[in-house]
């Protein structure tokens, strides 16, 4: 009987945590269409992590409130409030998320090598790719200004990298997909489905991968659509000679 009791006891626990999980909401501020918000919301969607979005237009400068200021003093998109622990830098959020909400999850392998290979992999799509791909469309959106050469030369390099890490493989790590490859199709969603790039022409390999990604997690386009359409409404508003940030006329 003790014994009994004692496994009721830790089934009770037991879902006494799953519920916990299921009923928490963590609170996301948002900018709509932007790659990194993007990358966490297709986490929490996969993880079954509900979100309260709070979302700030940008342009308007409405990150720099005092009352997120207060709360971020970097005022960046996307951060998170889970119950009072306050995160921002987006591939953090989604590390932090898989290690609280699904530790088992194959998006962030426990294995110490395996798990660095992913960090390596989300600190170059972060820190080198999508930081060129803003550094070259940045001078369009936001100046209406051709990007420089060595912004296109930058640009490139990155994307070749891009196929470099990615090899003959099926994703970046492999046969399954990771918290790296989540990244990474958020970056290139921007221009195989937003933005125009004649130069991804010559990359076809990541349009293949970009596809091969959309199938193996549904998730991604359930988020993404929304996302992807702002910039394309975007593209078409600064093609036609309006103002690309406003309401279409």
């Amino acid at each position: 009987r003790i014994r009994r009791d004692l496994l009721y006891e830790a089934s009770v626990c037991v879902d006494s945590e799953n519920l916990a999980k299921s009923t928490m909401v963590v609170e996301l501020y948002n900018a709509p269409g932007s790659p990194p918000c993007t990358f966490v919301r297709v986490v929490a969607k996969k993880l079954g992590v509900e979100l309260k979005l709070n979302n700030f237009n940008l342009m308007a400068k409405e990150h720099l409130n005092p009352e997120f200021v207060k709360l971020n003093p970097v005022h960046t998109v996307p951060t998170i409030n889970d119950n009072g622990f306050v995160l921002w830098e987006s591939r953090a959020i989604g590390t932090y998320l898989v290690e609280k909400y699904a530790p088992e999850s194959t998006l962030y392998p426990k294995d110490l090598q395996k798990r660095a290979t992913v960090n390596r992999l989300l600190f170059f799509e972060s820190g080198t790719l999508l930081s060129a791909q803003m550094a070259y469309f940045r001078p369009k959106w936001f100046k209406g200004q051709e990007p420089t050469s060595d912004l296109k030369e930058a640009y490139d390099k990155a994307l070749g990298t891009a196929v470099t890490l990615l090899g003959d493989k099926k994703f970046l790590c492999g046969d399954n997909v990771t918290l790296a490859d989540i990244g990474l199709a958020c970056t290139l969603g921007v221009v195989i489905e937003g933005a125009e790039y004649d130069g991804l022409e010559k990359f076809p390999q990541l349009k293949e991968y970009y596809q091969r990604f959309k199938k193996a997690l549904p998730e991604y386009e359930q988020v993404a659509a929304e996302a992807l359409k702002l910039i394309r409404d975007m593209v078409a508003r600064a093609r036609s000679g309006q103002n690309p940030h406003g309401p279409p006329k």
